[in-house]
């Protein structure tokens, strides 16, 4: 089994991996544990390019930069390589909007986090603008995805 994090001591993690059905018998290699992700406090230390600030040939990406989960780190590495792309190119690079997923992962690992209790995140729509008031509780994850769909397509183009 590979990505297991537990509290669970090895002896009733094998207990409990013994109940699965053909399990009874396994032999374990590695057992589980938690691990401590290392980040940047990333809202201090780097500019909206991903760039640090009191060195800015250096850009971080992925995880470091406090982004949690495997499709945000592979996503702001994107970013990085789109910012560093256009950087190489002469060109000017805009961020995504902030009513997007990467847009808002971007805005709050490069400073629209609170930088002393800047923690890891994954996307959520907690780090997206706030859509209408009017709009109802029921119909509101819709409403941010129909705003970010149609924002992203105006940055694509």
């Amino acid at each position: 089994m590979v990505g297991f994090q537990t509290k669970l001591k090895h002896a009733e993690q094998v207990r409990v991996f013994r109940t699965i059905p053909g399990l009874e018998q396994a032999e374990f290699a590695r057992l589980g544990g938690l691990h401590r992700n290392t980040f940047l406090n990333s809202p201090t230390l780097l500019d909206r390019q991903l760039r640090l600030k009191q060195a800015p040939h250096i850009r971080f990406a992925g995880q470091i930069t406090g982004c949690e989960g495997y499709v945000e780190s592979a996503a702001v590495g994107l970013l990085a390589g789109l910012m560093t792309a256009a950087q190489v190119a002469g060109q000017d690079w805009s961020a995504p909007p902030r009513t997007t997923a990467l847009g808002a992962l971007l805005a709050h690992i490069t400073g629209d986090a609170e930088a002393d209790s800047y923690q890891p995140m994954n996307v959520n729509f907690g780090l997206f603008p706030p859509v209408d008031a009017d709009v109802k509780k029921k119909v509101r994850k819709e409403a941010y995805t129909a705003r970010a769909k149609a924002d992203l397509a105006g940055w694509i183009a």
